[in-house]
């Protein structure tokens, strides 16, 4: 089970305050949206949940493991922010790209290149690009480059997934299509969501849980607790800390 146990999380980068004693639970088969301001450490918090950065103070639990062992057994996968900035010039095809997702993933289909073969394939079905497996990653639009990225993570099987503004920058019908990608791998396959989004009302609209922060958690609960107090949660994120 991926439950997401967040203890008295505080971060600093070089004595400035990114999140500062934020404790929640995060179910196995949630999907959360994470919204606040601009510069409210939600990027930094989905980055401790990956293990990308460690916190000045507090622990994180994935699935009862600490940190460094659910990395270690591929539990969680991460999307990171504007990857298509960076895709323009990188050579590799889009079944390349999601093959490398593979090396965060089980030591058999490391080492049996059939296996490897059979679940690259699979990914590129799921998110629905496998008539562009051959295509150059730069050459893709950034809701196709988005997928890609979705595709590579779920590679490793991860039981968590963690995006960060996976919508930002493409048009409105591929941001439609990632939400429902994403709605259907929560419904279907179990897979915790964590998602940070500035587009409120589409991701309430597939989440079932909100994680309000602005540097402190100013509100978590379900999607229609957050849909009766969203003026006051606004008020508070504005002015907390």
């Amino acid at each position: 089970m991926c439950e997401v146990r967040m203890s008295d999380i505080h971060f600093s980068y070089n004595n400035n305050v990114a999140i500062d004693n934020i404790s929640l639970t995060i179910s196995q088969g949630d999907f959360v949206a994470v919204v606040g301001p601009n510069g409210a450490g939600k990027s930094t918090m989905l980055k401790i949940m990956a293990g990308l950065i460690k916190p000045t103070r507090g622990q994180v639990m994935i699935g009862g493991k600490d940190m460094a062992t659910a990395k270690g057994h591929g539990l969680i996968g991460y999307v990171p922010q504007n990857y298509g900035k960076n895709a323009m010039g990188f050579p590799a095809t889009v079944k390349e790209v999601v093959a490398l997702g593979l090396t965060l993933g089980s030591a058999a289909a490391k080492k049996n290149r059939q296996a490897a073969k059979h679940i690259t394939s699979h990914m590129m079905e799921l998110v629905g690009l496998e008539q562009l497996q051959d295509r150059r990653i730069g050459e893709l639009s950034g809701g196709q480059q988005q997928r890609v990225m979705v595709a590579m993570a779920l590679a490793a099987n991860p039981e968590l997934l963690l995006l960060d503004e996976p919508t930002s920058g493409i048009d409105y019908e591929a941001s439609n299509r990632i939400y429902e990608l994403l709605g259907t791998l929560n419904k279907n396959l179990g897979i915790t969501i964590i998602m940070v989004s500035h587009d409120i009302e589409k991701a309430v609209s597939y989440a079932n849980k909100v994680a309000c922060i602005n540097r402190k958690l100013c509100f978590f609960g379900t999607s229609q607790e957050f849909d009766a107090t969203h003026a006051q949660v606004r008020h508070l994120w504005y002015y907390t800390g």
